[in-house]
């Protein structure tokens, strides 16, 4: 390999500490994240300028790469700017109709990559530098975790109200029908929500951290999925990335253009709640080894396709460029 760069990543999230910097290190690069006493999202934006400006003379990186939080500082941007560092922005939030997020940060980054395809045209009449990045996993951290099944049926997610169609015509009707988990943020017992599971105390666990992930999915059957869009032809959550990957239960997640582009046959996609029951049952009705077979194979298309170690190389090469 070519010379190593110093990359720097300015966000802890688990997208980035489980997933993309994983990459950057199998290729054989440096790597840092600001976290612990220079975590950013926490701070004011004067705050996080000076913690950055420390880091900066301290680990004095050749790339920054951004997957900016609400209250990130501009002046991040800034900084590197006159530092002359290469500054990639993340867009993950990018939607076909409603991009605002990733079209403010992308005023101020030196490249952007979004997973949503349909969002580039708009960098490139900015006259920015763009390309689509799609999510992927880490199979140091995406993996099988030897465990008893115990969970028919799980869905890790937050109850956001623009998922509430979504909620009822898919995940309500299952409750009475199916034995389900569903772990996330309280939003899910709040009887102010529209859609909520006050009806069934039972079936809300609470919240489940990012690293609890691979031993929940590994000792499930059916895991349910949900999504932000379904109009993008790429953009998905991360969450079908890290359920293939891990490779235990089968993603049941309710269709959309992408997912069917990207994940062919690996991933259940029901259009409609008849759809939904069906999948679910089909799923349960399997034996072990059927089902076992079957995440094999979706784990194996998605540690050969989607890797991070592709998504790194990816930052890699734009920054040659």
């Amino acid at each position: 390999m070519t010379d190593k760069l110093r990359i720097l990543f300015t966000n802890d999230a688990p997208l980035i500490v489980y997933g993309i910097k994983s990459g950057f290190d199998n290729l054989g690069h440096h790597t840092r994240v600001m976290t612990g006493q220079y975590r950013l999202w926490d701070k004011t934006k004067d705050q996080q300028n000076v913690l950055f400006s420390e880091i900066i003379e301290e680990f004095r990186p050749d790339l920054v790469f951004s997957e900016c939080f609400a209250n990130y500082s501009e002046g991040i941007f800034e900084i590197t700017k006159e530092k002359g560092i290469f500054h990639a922005f993340f867009s993950i939030e990018d939607t076909p109709f409603d991009h605002w997020i990733g079209d403010h940060w992308s005023d101020f980054a030196d490249y952007i990559f979004t997973t949503t395809a349909e969002c580039l045209p708009n960098y490139w009449n900015k006259g920015k530098n763009a390309e689509l990045m799609l999510f992927g996993c880490n199979p140091n951290f995406h993996q099988y975790l030897p465990s008893s099944t115990i969970h028919d049926v799980v869905l890790v997610a937050n109850n956001y109200e623009r998922r509430k169609k979504q909620t009822s015509d898919f995940i309500i009707p299952l409750l009475d029908n199916f034995s389900v988990s569903i772990y996330g943020n309280e939003w899910w017992m709040d009887e102010t929500r529209e859609i909520n599971l006050i009806r069934y105390p039972n079936v809300y666990k609470g919240y489940c951290s990012y690293e609890d992930l691979p031993l929940l999915y590994s000792s499930s059957k059916v895991v349910l999925g949900q999504n932000l869009d379904d109009n993008s032809v790429t953009q998905t959550s991360m969450r079908p990335y890290e359920v293939l990957g891990i490779g235990g239960g089968l993603l049941v997640s309710p269709w959309t253009p992408a997912q069917e582009y990207l994940f062919h046959d690996h991933a259940y996609l029901p259009k409609s709640t008849e759809d939904m029951y069906s999948m679910v049952n089909e799923v349960l009705s399997m034996s072990d080894s059927q089902r076992i077979a079957k995440s094999k194979a979706a784990q194996e298309f998605v540690y050969k396709y989607h890797s991070y170690d592709k998504r790194a190389q990816q930052v890699i090469e734009a920054y040659r460029r």
